[in-house]
């Protein structure tokens, strides 16, 4: 199977940390988005242009990081990042559509705000205000929990790891302490601690272009 994918893109991240959970094979392709002709290449697998996307031995073309990853439990169940049992099924789709709705949402638009000072204040605090109820509600979830649903490593979790780890950047959750000390557990683990180290080189690239300094977001 291929893997289009972009390094430094949290939504690669999540699948790339699924397939290095499960240790599957793959042959991985690495899209550059930012230039024209390759944009237009991509067209042809993806008519999104998003990455990540998946091209299965049978030729199977998926879209969207949770949908290649429940295919990914399909193939290869061991270990399942989505669990049998329906309601810790249900609490995992949950906690990853919390993830992506309100914190990776949130955390596009304060770093557009740094991007673009004349943005609309009013945005900005709706969205600060989005990332700290959700932040909450992960809190308490992990009261008494190693990860996300539980005591085993599941899909909510690849969809944390890259969101939270770039979070910190544009909003820092250090007020909720349960969050900050499963980030770093999160950062511990082999197959996050991969796919971050192979997202840096291309991620400090695409800081080097931007107003800030790097000193800023390291």
């Amino acid at each position: 199977m291929k893997l289009y994918y972009a390094p430094a893109s949290s939504y690669s991240q999540r699948v790339l940390i699924a397939l290095y959970e499960k240790q599957i094979n793959f042959d991985p392709v690495e899209v550059n988005l930012f230039d024209a002709q390759e944009r237009d290449r991509y067209r042809q697998t993806n008519p999104f242009i998003k990455v990540p996307t998946l091209v299965t031995d049978e030729s199977q073309v998926i879209f969207e990081a949770s949908i290649i990853i429940e295919y990914l439990d399909r193939i290869q169940p061991d270990p399942q990042l989505i669990p049998k049992e329906p309601d810790q099924a249900l609490e995992t789709r949950i906690i990853e559509r919390l993830i992506d709705v309100y914190i990776n949402s949130g955390r596009e638009v304060l770093f557009a705000n740094t991007q673009r000072p004349d943005q609309e204040q009013r945005e900005v605090i709706k969205a600060h205000r989005l990332l700290e109820t959700a932040c909450q509600l992960l809190d308490q979830r992990l009261e008494n929990r190693l990860w996300l649903t539980g005591d085993t490593f599941s899909l909510a979790d690849c969809a944390a790891a890259p969101t939270l780890a770039y979070l910190r950047w544009v909003y820092s959750y250090s007020h909720f302490p349960r969050l900050s000390d499963y980030v770093k557990r999160l950062e511990s683990r082999p197959s996050v601690a991969r796919a971050f180290q192979e997202g840096r080189e291309q991620m400090m690239q695409m800081l080097a272009s931007l107003r800030f300094p790097l000193e800023l977001v390291l």
